[in-house]
């Protein structure tokens, strides 16, 4: 090594893997990289090696904003995170090829605002039905089946005695279908939207108030339900989404929290790289190695 720099390439690559990728906490790296290499390392220093890997990493983290910033279809979803044992926010926003998360204090527009502030004008934004999503600027909203089939399901075990519900989620599995068919026309996207039309006027005021604020809290997301069925491209789910933020929740369940606000930044921006490699075929090791690289050189 040169002087003054105490670890290399392949131990800043292995750190940032280890604990964002595999979600291993500090005090259980230090003993992996123990018993592993027989290397004495503080937990300070994994925090300090993590923190050169966020700040070299803030230039592939900007091109991968810059990937979702330029889709045609982005997917967002957000969840709740401990930082310092207070509650902030991790923010996903995604597509098929890149992953972009972000930590805010804000569950509101005003969070997105500060990373897009000009919106989607010309992408279609798939999401579950969080208001902060509809204040955006976009070309059009889709919003997830896979939350309104859950609800269903549940309302129809809940009052097994009506069929409503039932009827709904078979209209819901039917425009899905058609969709993974790719060979939707015009005729069944009418039949299918005369249908939901007639399912929405139907009178339900027999029913327990859930079903009532199940169709009320739908009637305002109407446009945004079938945008799937117009555009191969829109999934009718927001699953990748969930699929990109789950393991921010696998990390938190591991290590309880961020500390500072340092860490929950350098996850983020190693999550986000680790995440858009894996969906290109890249190797994650090989990309953080890449990070890595330029810490080091940025050293010496």
């Amino acid at each position: 090594m040169k002087p003054g720099v105490s670890y290399g390439v392949n131990i800043h690559a292995l750190v940032a893997y280890l604990s964002t990728a595999q979600h291993i906490p500090f005090k259980r790296l230090v003993e992996v990289l123990n018993d592993f290499y027989g290397l004495k390392m503080s937990q300070g220093s994994v925090s300090n090696i993590l923190n050169r890997m966020r700040k070299q990493g803030l230039s592939r983290y900007d091109e991968i904003k810059q990937e979702i910033l330029s889709s045609p279809v982005i997917g967002a979803d957000e969840t709740g995170m401990r930082l310092d044992k207070k509650l902030y926010w991790m923010w996903v926003f995604q597509n098929e090829l890149a992953t972009f998360v972000f930590p805010d204090h804000l569950r509101g527009k005003e969070a997105i605002d500060g990373q897009f502030p000009k919106g989607f004008p010309d992408g279609i934004l798939v999401t579950d039905r969080h208001s902060s999503y509809f204040g955006m600027t976009a070309g059009g909203h889709q919003i997830c089946l896979a939350h309104l089939l859950r609800k269903l399901i549940y309302l129809t075990e809940l009052d097994q005695g009506q069929d409503w519900s039932t009827r709904m989620l078979s209209l819901l599995r039917e425009s899905i279908h058609l969709w993974k068919t790719r060979d939707v026309t015009k005729s069944d996207m009418g039949n299918i939207k005369k249908h939901y039309k007639a399912l929405m006027e139907e009178d339900i005021s027999r029913l327990r108030h859930e079903f009532r604020e199940f169709r009320n809290g739908l009637s305002s997301h109407s446009d945004h339900l079938f945008l799937f069925l117009e555009n191969p491209n829109v999934p009718p789910d927001n699953n990748a989404s969930e699929r990109a933020i789950r393991p921010l929740k696998v990390k938190q369940k591991v290590s309880g929290q961020f500390k500072s606000d340092e860490g929950a930044s350098a996850f983020c921006v190693i999550h986000s790289i680790v995440h858009t490699a894996k969906k290109k075929d890249q190797d994650p090791f090989l990309a953080l190695r890449e990070i890595a690289e330029n810490v080091i050189n940025h050293q010496t």
